[in-house]
């Protein structure tokens, strides 16, 4: 019986010595194959979530980057058909010859322009003078004459703007003829050297 037993004890510990070693070869692997793979798979997978993040960012930024040079464009295109040079006397003829309307082919009955006083805008450090030259226009035409007139005045290439308009009922049988009275009170800006 004593062999059995002693045959029994050694089968005992083959067993026991050989799931020692699966168990101690099991957590080699583990330690040193399997945990350093799964450590560079969660860097690996950090890595492609931040670059998915960088790079959804980049689409974003770069449809923002065309938005804001689509917007450039159209705020210098307007720059561009808006301001005018200023220039540097308040040129009365120029600006007289702007406004009028032609009486001859029926669009105006009468039209005058009275020049005001210039006024003094600003001054600066330069020795440069900033300068308006208001001017009151009053005419008798029809409405869409009046509305050339000043469409004229806004193309011109002088920096005008318009300070007050009023359109009323003409006086007699003219409303009849579909004329109306207008009054337009408008400045042009001009810069005066300091030593003129």
């Amino acid at each position: 019986m004593q062999t059995i037993d002693g045959i029994e004890r050694g089968v005992k510990r083959r067993i026991q010595l050989a799931v020692g070693t699966i168990l101690l070869m099991s957590l080699v692997a583990v330690v040193f194959i399997l945990h350093p793979e799964y450590s560079r798979a969660s860097v690996a997978r950090a890595e492609v979530q931040r670059l998915q993040r960088q790079s959804g960012s980049m689409v974003s930024t770069e449809s923002r980057l065309k938005a804001l040079e689509s917007e450039l464009e159209n705020r210098v295109s307007i720059e561009r058909t808006q301001l005018r040079d200023i220039p540097s006397g308040s040129d009365e003829s120029g600006l007289a010859d702007v406004l009028a309307l032609s009486v001859d082919d029926g669009g105006a009955s009468s039209w005058s322009v009275r020049m005001l006083d210039p006024e003094v805008v600003d001054s600066n450090t330069e020795g440069l003078e900033w300068m308006c030259q208001p001017a009151v226009i009053e005419m008798e035409g029809r409405f869409e004459t009046v509305i050339e007139a000043l469409r004229r005045v806004e193309n011109s290439d002088r920096l005008v703007r318009v300070r007050m308009l009023r359109v009323g009922r003409p006086r007699g049988n003219a409303l009849m003829s579909g004329m109306i009275d207008a009054s337009v009170e408008l400045d042009t800006v001009f810069v005066k050297e300091d030593d003129q």
